[in-house]
């Protein structure tokens, strides 16, 4: 008995993997796909616009594709016709779908391009009208209807062809003539299969945006196919405002609202279709099982912006990865000797003498070497005890070995310094990116610009070394959407074009990253960063003025550059002194220095370059007088310099009442 009941129990463990299998044929998909295609093809053959029927079924089989899926379609057509049609009508189109059918057969095999079969199908269903067009004695509102189906056929099949391959919009568009036919089949005592599926997506999807077309589009889908007093439309779209106007959290008590909405707005017209309580009463039942994942709730924005959300949090898991905390034991005196010992001392006859009868000997021979070896960066035949040397036969040996593995730990923990080094640029840089997305992704899109209270008057100079036209510092101004005008100046390492180069691309970089939305500090991070992991030696300083139009309030982002100078009437403030530039570290140590500074009130910054700058620059700016920026960068740059070694730049500005 025991064995009986374990084999029945065992029944659903032996069936798992086959039944498995079969679900994961191709002949079962290919088999779902084409039946379908023939439901599907059948509940469009019930869609009409007003009393006059539609020919979606004929392009739903000229839109299939293969011949098996034309046929199933054809099937379909031709049943669902001459059921919800009846004759002459459906006798039309049922040919019409034999004539398309056969003609995917004949031209299917030579893989024609999807607007062909499209311009097919017209032609055909034309051809299969045309006659009973003439049993109708070309009457005026048989030729209107006439030519009313015929202008559908080939925007329908372009459309529903496209859905088939998996456009969104087009599926939409394809459930919506979808509902049209559902309109057409009854369930029992009125209540039809559209009002129960129009119901049944408006309550899936109460409580949302999206929620409102969706209800509007299904119910003006049932309303033109059924030409019901009462419109659906509107109450399913009254139902869905409640819904949004009166947020319920709960699922299912958001979907008793939406159905008591419409229950008392087909009360309210006088009870004109009673049946469509009990439609809503199931559409509602049906709404809540369906999975919201299955409807296009999401705007694209959301979309974009959940997107936006993954990709950070990925990011911020590789940022982590990286950022372990865990080292290796670094390599020391004691294993340099112990790793020479094996080397050296393994195969010698003394081994036993020096290891064994006099360990301790050995062992405080070898430390009074470590202090020296480690100072010196190499250890030497002085430095061990003189009872050591006399006792060692292989010494030499031995010393070179220690030397060797002194050498190998210097370049380990000079690897393992730059591996820290460029794994905490990396882990920056991933958290930089994870902000940046999750930023993007929080922003709301701005309605206008702000209106901006002043405008930027700028004023350039610059000369290249000794008179060269070629110079290494580089300047850029631009402003963004949200009224931050952003002053660069660069000055690349040495002269000439390989400055010129140095200089242009970290412009490029910074300005960049700006226009698209970073913060100016995460720029110039990314920037050292960059620079950091290139490792060849080249940088560039950087000025970076980032100023609101709106407030006149800024900040002077200063990495390396020369001291700049705020002048405000006579007085001359000096700003930054004298730093590293980026890609020399990472950490709190290597930053750019930030000074918050308003313009707003008439004052005027002064940007210069190395070779621009000197001890007597804030004199020389300061008996400039109060000209404009122009006049005050040409003067600056007009002087002759200290020492003609470098190239001079000079940047001013000064931001004046007014819109740009």
């Amino acid at each position: 008995m025991k064995e009986t009941l374990a084999a029945i129990r065992s029944v659903p463990d032996r069936m798992a993997p086959p039944l498995a299998a079969v679900l994961r044929s191709r002949v079962l998909g290919l088999l779902i796909r084409t039946v379908a295609i023939m439901g599907l093809s059948l509940l469009l053959t019930g869609a009409r616009l007003g009393s006059q029927a539609l020919p979606l079924a004929v392009c739903l089989t000229a839109a299939a594709g293969s011949a098996l899926q034309s046929l199933a379609a054809m099937l379909g057509a031709v049943l669902g016709y001459l059921y919800f049609q009846g004759m002459p009508l459906g006798l039309e189109y049922a040919a019409a779908a034999g004539l398309v059918f056969a003609a995917v057969c004949v031209v299917g095999c030579l893989h024609p391009p999807r607007w062909c079969m499209a311009l097919l199908a017209t032609l055909l269903t034309a051809l299969a009208g045309l006659l009973f067009l003439a049993q109708a004695r070309f009457s005026p509102p048989a030729l209107i209807w006439y030519g009313l189906r015929l202008a559908l056929v080939f925007p329908v099949t372009r459309s529903f062809s496209r859905a088939l391959a998996g456009r969104t919009a087009d599926r939409l568009w394809l459930l919506g003539c979808t509902l049209c036919g559902c309109a057409a089949v009854e369930l029992t005592a009125g209540i039809t299969l559209g009002q129960v599926a129009a119901v049944a997506l408006g309550a899936a999807s109460s409580g949302t945006a999206p929620g409102l077309a969706i209800c509007a589009a299904a119910g003006l889908a049932v309303d033109i196919s059924s030409q019901a007093t009462v419109s659906l439309t509107a109450l399913l779209c009254a139902a869905s405002l409640v819904t949004l106007w009166l947020p319920v959290r709960i699922r299912p008590l958001r979907v008793l609202l939406f159905f008591t909405t419409v229950a008392l707005g087909v009360l309210l017209t006088g009870g004109d279709m009673p049946q469509l309580l009990p439609a809503a009463g199931l559409g509602a039942a049906v709404g809540l099982v369906i999975p919201p994942s299955l409807l296009p709730l999401e705007s694209r924005r959301q979309m974009v912006a959940h997107r936006l959300e993954l990709a950070a949090a990925v990011l911020d898991e590789i940022g982590q990865s990286l950022d372990d905390r865990r080292r290796r034991e670094p390599v020391g005196a004691s294993m340099i000797f112990d790793r020479a010992s094996d080397q050296v001392c393994g195969g010698c006859v003394l081994w036993g003498q020096c290891w064994q009868q006099h360990s301790s000997e050995t062992y405080h021979a070898l430390c009074a070497v470590a202090q020296p070896m480690l100072e010196r960066g190499a250890v030497q035949r002085s430095d061990f005890p003189h009872s050591f040397t006399d006792r060692c036969c292989r010494l030499d040996g031995l010393i070179a070995a220690i030397n060797r593995g002194l050498d190998d730990m210097v370049c380990r923990r000079q690897y393992d310094s730059r591996l820290r080094e460029s794994r905490a640029v990396l882990v920056r840089q991933y958290r930089f990116l994870r902000d940046y997305l999750l930023q993007t992704a929080s922003e709301e899109p701005a309605v206008r610009e702000p209106l901006l209270r002043y405008r930027p008057e700028l004023g350039v100079a610059g000369a290249g070394r000794g008179g060269q036209a070629l110079s290494g510092d580089r300047g850029a101004c631009f402003r963004t959407p949200s009224g931050l005008y952003c002053l660069l100046l660069c000055d690349g390492m040495g002269t000439g074009p390989e400055a010129a180069a140095e200089s242009a691309a970290a412009i490029r970089t910074v300005a960049g990253l700006i226009r698209a939305g970073v913060h100016p500090a995460a720029a110039l991070e990314t920037l050292n960063g960059a620079y950091i992991l290139r490792g060849d030696g080249c940088f560039s300083t950087v000025d970076l003025l980032a100023v609101s139009l709106v407030t006149g309030e800024g900040t002077l982002y200063k990495w390396g550059a020369a001291p700049s100078y705020l002048k405000r009437g006579t007085h001359v403030k000096r700003i930054g002194t004298a730093a590293p530039p980026p890609g020399l570290g990472v950490g709190e140590g290597h930053k750019a220095a930030e000074y918050r500074l308003s313009l707003g009130d008439g004052a005027l910054l002064v940007l210069l370059s190395d070779g621009a700058g000197g001890e007597s620059a804030a004199q020389q700016i300061a008996a400039l007088g109060d000209g404009d920026p122009k006049a005050l960068a040409a003067a600056l740059i007009g002087q002759p310099a200290a020492d003609g070694e470098d190239d001079r730049t000079a940047l001013a500005i000064c931001l004046r009442p007014g819109a740009v």
